[in-house]
C-alpha cells in the first residue's frame, strides 16, 4: 500500500499537464528559491531534488549579467510533489509543503514552506539466514540503519548492500539479500527485515588473465593479493584490482568472478576469477611549477619507467627545487616582494633541492608487498629552525596486514651522511656549549642510520576533503650504533583523526596527536652527550598545527642580541640585532577540533569553519620532561573548493603573552655567547583585539 501511494505521487508529478505553455510566460525568470521550516534536510539537498533552479546572485542584482534560469509554473507545482516524496523517503510521512510566490518585474521568487512533522522511527531490525556465515550474528551491529533511529529509505537500501557485501566477503560469492519493511502510520514505527540466502561457500579456483600484451601473465599474478585456493573474499578481489591500478602498469583493470557455474565436487565450490587489463604507456614524465609562502617559487620533475626490465619493476627519477627567487644560485630578488615571509630566514639563502632514484618491484616473500631501493641527495630547511643536507640511501618494504591486508605498513632502513646547521642558540641552550668554535663541531658531517616503522589505518570517504571516517597513524623511528648511526635516539608519534557528518552538510572533525623522544648517548665531535638532531624534534604553530601561532613559534625559544642601542630613545635601552630561534621539544601533545559548514557563496563552493587548537610541549632536562604549559587558540576560517583541494584563509586569536626564553649576548670578537640573568619576552602581544590575531593562508585541510 505504501509503495502504491508513492507511485501515485510520482504519476501525479509527471502528469500535471493541465497547465499548458500559455500558463507560463516565457519571459519570466526564476529568482531566489527559499526554503523555510526545514530542519532534517538542508537547503542544498532540497534544491537538488526539485526542477526549479534559481538564477545567479549577480543576475538577480543586475537583471542583465549572469546565469539566468527560466521560470516554469508547471515544474514549480511538480516540485511540491517531489519534495513530499523526498521527505517520505527520509521517513517524514506527514510532511506538508506550502508555497508562495513573490513577483518583482520579470523575476519570480518562490518560497517553499515546509512542515516536516514527526518522523517514523525504526523499532526492529532483523537479519535472518546468516547462521552458517562466520560472524553473521554481528552483521546487524554495523548497519547504517539502526534500531530507534529515524527510518530512511536510502539508509535501508545501503544497509542491505552492506549485508550482501559482508556475506560475500566471508566466502559466499553468490549471496542474495531480500529486503522488506513495513510502516505503521498510526504508531509511526517501522519494522525492517533482511533475509539472506548465502548460497554455497567458495574458494578461489583458476585465475584467468586477459588483455595483457607486453606485460607477462606472471607479472600480473605477482601484483595480485589473491591466489588459487584462497577462501573467496570480495574485498580481496577489490584489493587486487586496486593493486593493479596502483602499479600504474594498466590504464584499465577489472577483477571479478568469471562464472557462477564453476562448482567442483566437495563441500566448497571453486569460482573462476577473470582478470581483464589494458596496458598503460610504459614511460611517462611529469613537471610541475608552484608557489608557497615558505617555499617561494618551486619546481619539480619526475621520470617514471614502468615494467623496467620486466617483472613489474619500476624506476622513478625525481627532482625538486624550492626557494627559487630567494636562494642562491637562483636568487631573483623576490625576498622583499613576492616572498617577504623569507626575508628574515637565514636558512633560505640557498635553494632547497631533492634528487632521488628509486627502483621498486613486487616482493615475492610477502604477498602484495613491494620492496624499494633508493639513493638520494637533498638540502632541506625548516623555517627559522635548521638546515640539513644529506646524501645516502634507503631500502623499504611496504605490505598490508589485518583483514584482507587492508592496513598498509612500511618498514624502512635509511643510512645517510648528514650535516645539520642550526642557530648557535640551540646548541648553547641544549648542550651547554656556548663557545662558537665548539659549536662548529656540531655542524660537522655525521652518519645517521635509522629504522622506521609506519602504520596507517585509513577509512575515509574522500582523500581530499573527507566528511566521514577515521585515520590512525603510528610512526616509530630508532637510530642506534647497531644500525650504523653516530646519533642515538628513539622517536614515537601516534595520531588519530575522526570526521563525522552533521545535518545541513556540516562536518565536525577532530585530531589528537602525540609524540615523545628518548635521547640516547651520541658521540658528536669527540664529545659524548644526549643529542637529537633539530630535524627530529617536535615543533608547533602554523596552518596545520596550532593556528594561533606563526610557523614553529609555539614552544621554547631563545633570544640573542648583538649590542645595546640607546640612540632611538634616550634613557631606554634597545636591543640591537635581536632575533629568536625555536629549539624544538622532546615531547608533544596536539589537539584540534573543527566544524566546517557550507555557505551559499559561489554556489556552495565557499565554506566556513570554526576551530579550537591546543598543544603542549615538554623539554627533557636529562632526568625528566618539563611541561611548557598548555595553550588554546580559537579561530575561524574560510575555504574555497579547488581541484587541488580547499584553499584556506584562517584567523586565530592568541591572547597569551609572548614566549619567555633565555637571553644571550653575542660576543663577536670573543666568539662566545653570554647568558644574561633575566629572561626575555613574556609581554602582552598587543593592546587591541586585531593585533592578537594570527593569519594563515594555505591549500588543503588542516588535518
Amino acid at each position: 500500500m505504501i509503495r502504491l501511494v508513492e507511485a501515485v505521487l510520482v504519476v501525479t508529478a509527471l502528469s500535471a499537464s493541465a497547465l499548458t505553455a500559455q500558463d507560463r510566460p516565457a519571459d519570466l525568470i526564476a529568482g531566489s528559491v527559499t526554503f523555510k521550516g526545514n530542519r532534517a534536510l538542508d537547503d542544498v539537498t532540497l534544491a537538488a531534488s526539485i526542477s526549479t533552479s534559481q538564477s545567479s546572485w549577480f543576475y538577480r542584482f543586475t537583471h542583465k549579467i549572469g546565469d539566468r534560469q527560466p521560470w516554469d509554473e508547471t515544474e514549480f507545482r511538480r516540485d511540491v510533489v517531489r519534495l513530499q516524496l523526498l521527505y517520505r523517503q527520509h521517513g517524514f510521512y506527514e510532511a506538508r509543503i506550502d508555497t508562495s510566490v513573490d513577483r518583482r518585474d520579470r523575476l519570480v521568487d518562490p518560497t517553499f514552506r515546509i512542515q516536516e512533522g514527526p518522523p517514523v522511527v525504526v523499532d526492529t531490525v532483523v537479519v535472518t539466514g546468516v547462521d552458517s556465515v562466520r560472524g553473521g550474528s554481528s552483521l546487524v551491529n554495523g548497519l547504517l540503519l539502526q534500531q530507534n533511529a529515524r527510518f530512511d529509505r536510502f539508509l535501508f537500501e545501503a544497509s542491505g548492500d552492506s549485508i550482501a557485501f559482508a556475506v560475500r566477503d566471508r566466502g559466499y560469492p553468490f549471496a542474495i539479500v531480500f529486503r522488506n519493511f513495513t510502516v505503521n502510520r498510526l504508531t509511526r514505527h517501522a519494522t525492517v527485515q533482511f533475509d539472506v540466502l548465502p548460497g554455497p561457500h567458495a574458494a578461489i579456483g583458476a585465475i584467468a588473465v586477459a588483455g595483457n600484451d607486453k606485460i607477462s601473465e606472471r607479472t600480473v599474478r605477482r601484483t595480485l593479493t589473491v591466489r588459487e585456493g584462497d577462501e573467496f573474499r570480495r574485498m580481496a578481489l577489490l584489493r587486487s584490482q586496486r593493486s593493479l591500478y596502483e602499479s600504474e602498469l594498466f590504464r584499465y583493470a577489472s577483477v571479478g568472478v568469471a562464472t557462477p557455474d564453476s562448482i567442483v565436487g566437495g563441500q566448497d565450490s571453486l569460482v573462476r576469477v577473470r582478470i581483464q587489463v589494458a596496458e598503460a604507456t610504459p614511460t611517462r614524465m611529469r613537471v610541475g611549477l608552484g608557489y608557497g609562502t615558505i617555499d617561494c617559487l618551486r619546481a619539480s620533475g619526475t621520470l617514471t619507467a614502468l615494467n623496467f626490465v620486466g617483472e613489474a619493476r619500476r624506476l622513478d627519477v625525481v627532482s625538486r627545487v624550492s626557494k627559487i627567487g630567494v636562494g642562491a644560485p637562483l636568487d631573483f630578488g623576490l625576498r622583499r616582494s613576492l616572498c617577504r615571509e623569507l626575508d628574515k630566514d637565514v636558512y633560505s639563502d640557498s635553494v632547497n633541492y631533492l634528487g632521488s632514484v628509486t627502483l621498486s618491484q613486487p616482493a615475492s616473500i610477502v604477498r602484495g608487498a613491494v620492496v624499494s631501493v633508493q639513493g638520494f641527495a637533498e638540502r632541506r630547511s625548516e623555517f627559522g629552525v635548521y638546515l640539513i643536507t644529506s646524501i645516502g640511501g634507503a631500502i623499504s618494504l611496504k605490505f598490508g596486514v589485518g583483514r584482507n591486508r587492508g592496513i598498509p605498513v612500511s618498514l624502512t632502513y635509511r643510512l645517510s651522511r648528514d650535516q645539520t646547521t642550526a642557530d648557535t642558540l640551540t646548541y648553547c641552550v641544549y648542550f651547554d656549549q656556548c663557545d662558537l668554535n665548539t659549536i662548529s663541531s656540531f655542524s660537522a658531517k655525521r652518519r645517521q642510520g635509522a629504522l622506521s616503522l609506519s602504520v596507517v589505518n585509513q577509512h575515509v570517504d574522500s582523500p581530499i576533503e573527507p566528511t566521514r571516517g577515521e585515520t590512525y597513524t603510528l610512526q616509530l623511528t630508532t637510530a642506534s650504533p647497531w644500525l650504523g648511526s653516530q646519533v642515538v635516539f628513539d622517536r614515537l608519534v601516534a595520531e588519530a583523526v575522526a570526521y563525522r557528518p552533521l545535518p545541513r552538510r556540516r562536518v565536525v572533525s577532530a585530531r589528537l596527536r602525540g609524540g615523545i623522544i628518548r635521547e640516547g648517548l651520541s658521540r658528536i665531535g669527540g664529545i659524548e652527550l644526549r643529542y637529537v638532531p633539530p630535524a627530529e624534534r617536535f615543533y608547533a604553530g602554523g596552518p596545520n598545527s596550532v593556528r594561533g601561532y606563526g610557523r614553529n613559534e609555539m614552544g621554547p625559544l631563545v633570544y640573542v642580541f648583538d649590542s645595546v642601542d640607546t640612540s632611538k630613545r634616550p634613557g631606554a635601552d634597545t636591543l640591537a640585532g635581536l632575533r629568536s630561534s625555536p629549539l624544538g621539544s622532546s615531547a608533544m601533545i596536539l589537539a584540534n577540533i573543527e566544524l566546517r559548514t557550507p555557505t551559499p557563496l559561489l554556489g556552495g563552493r565557499v565554506g566556513m569553519s570554526v576551530f579550537v587548537d591546543g598543544a603542549e610541549l615538554w623539554n627533557y632536562n636529562g632526568s625528566t620532561y618539563v611541561p611548557g604549559g598548555f595553550r588554546l587558540t580559537p579561530g575561524i576560517g574560510f575555504q574555497v573548493a579547488t581541484p587541488l583541494g580547499p584553499m584556506r584563509l584562517t584567523s586565530a586569536y592568541n591572547g597569551y603573552r609572548t614566549q619567555k626564553g633565555p637571553l644571550y649576548r653575542l660576543n663577536v670578537n670573543g666568539g662566545s655567547l653570554t647568558l644574561l640573568p633575566d629572561e626575555y619576552g613574556g609581554n602582552p602581544r598587543s593592546g587591541s583585539f586585531l593585533g592578537r590575531l594570527q593569519w594563515h593562508f594555505s591549500v588543503g585541510l588542516a588535518f
